[in-house]
């Protein structure tokens, strides 16, 4: 069975952890920042913001409206978001697709891409800058030839995990969201029973042919 290509894994993450639509308005993402520098609260489908959404078409943030997001963003126009700007934005397409690529674009969706690369870059040995570029290429196929890799996704889930406890102590207005947060990285644990999202990656290993030669990629 064929490994998930970016777009795979992108709309099983998303399924997965993202809902419908939801417009709570203490998530800062479910707000469009307007041409004015005034914020509009729209909300937020399939994970997909206001902001992030109408980059993708080309307008202006505050002329997005709730019935057009809830009608257009279907998964797999989520996913190709995703891919668009959470992976070939960032340039995660130049790294070797693997698992633990996969974690980090996954990271970032959330989190924003410059932390997903700096943890990356910081598991591997690389100068953690937040951008990729052919050194943390070499050192991530350095890492991924020396380095068991159910290990090293596991590593990079702690780190995960790690920030999220920083950042949503209990009273913070953070605190809200640590379970959800919590309970979407350790789905990414290759210790988890199995049926798991470990299992589509089961005998992946750097010899592997890379996705990112595939179309969707």
């Amino acid at each position: 069975m064929p490994f998930p290509t970016p777009t795979e894994a992108f709309a099983t993450a998303i399924s997965q952890w993202e809902g419908l639509w939801q417009a709570d308005p203490n998530d800062a993402g479910n707000y469009a920042r307007c041409a004015d520098g005034t914020r509009k609260l729209i909300g937020t489908m399939r994970g997909v913001t206001p902001d992030i959404y109408a980059a993708f078409q080309g307008v202006d943030p505050c002329s997005v409206t709730a019935t057009e997001m809830q009608s257009n963003v279907t998964l797999e126009l989520a996913a190709q978001i995703g891919v668009q700007n959470f992976f070939n934005g960032p340039k995660f397409n130049q790294l070797t697709w693997s698992p633990l690529v996969a974690i980090a674009v996954d990271i970032g969706w959330g989190s924003g891409p410059g932390l997903a690369v700096k943890m990356i870059q910081q598991l591997i040995g690389a100068v953690p800058d937040g951008a990729i570029g052919p050194q943390t290429a070499a050192l991530l196929d350095q890492y991924l030839a020396a380095n068991n890799i159910a290990t090293a996704c596991d590593q990079l889930t702690e780190a995960r995990i790690n920030f999220y406890l920083s950042i949503s102590q209990p009273g913070s207005s953070n605190a809200g969201f640590r379970a959800g947060w919590l309970n979407r990285a350790n789905w990414y644990l290759s210790t988890n029973p199995s049926p798991c999202w470990w299992d589509s990656w089961r005998g992946w290993a750097p010899t592997a042919p890379a996705v990112t030669s595939r179309p969707d990629a």
